[in-house]
């Protein structure tokens, strides 16, 4: 097979398809060439390799700020929706109760996250970004945002746009009441 041909049945497809342009040859490029696997990869295989590699990127982009990528997935879901409970966040990632508690409260001893009675229910408690919470929060979407970048550079606009719609829509499929 030549350097210019690959093909996709490697990683899960059924038909060969025509590689991108190598990216050795483009010398703009930042990426670099990904040996074939020596067997066919199950998409359920190569999504857990994808997750994985991406998980050490964004460790790796939010070590400088101190945040886990949980701790930046919650913070990112309070700046989106100020007042959930860490009850709801416990059942929107699907942990424990108990572990919630424990990320919020070592968000809450940084002072990024504040507990507030709910004047509805005087048990619950709702949840909110403090100002400090928010700056760092838009620090991490920028080095999200970079890592983001990074990842798709090979892709235009709308391929990316249709991967984002398919795995929306597998995500939806999986967990329906987990979108947010």
């Amino acid at each position: 097979m030549s350097s210019k041909k690959r093909t996709a049945q490697a990683v899960g497809a059924s038909e060969p398809v025509e590689a991108p342009k190598d990216r050795a040859s483009d010398s703009s490029s930042k990426g670099q060439l990904v040996e074939e696997p020596p067997f066919r990869w199950g998409m359920i295989y190569l999504l857990a390799r994808i997750f994985y590699a991406m998980r050490q990127r964004t460790e790796d982009a939010l070590k400088p700020h101190n945040l886990t990528p949980m701790q930046f997935t919650i913070m990112s879901t309070l700046g989106r929706r100020q007042g959930l409970s860490s009850a709801e966040l416990s059942r929107r990632f699907s942990v424990t109760p108990q572990t919630m508690g424990e990320m919020i409260g070592n968000l809450e001893r940084r002072s990024l996250v504040v507990r507030a009675q709910d004047p509805a229910n005087r048990r619950a408690l709702k949840l909110n970004l403090t100002p400090e919470g928010e700056r760092l929060l838009r620090a991490c979407e920028a080095a999200m945002h970079e890592v983001e970048e990074a990842m798709f550079e090979d892709m235009s606009p709308r391929e990316v746009e249709a991967l984002r719609a398919r795995m929306i829509n597998l995500h939806g499929r999986l967990r329906p009441s987990a979108i947010g």
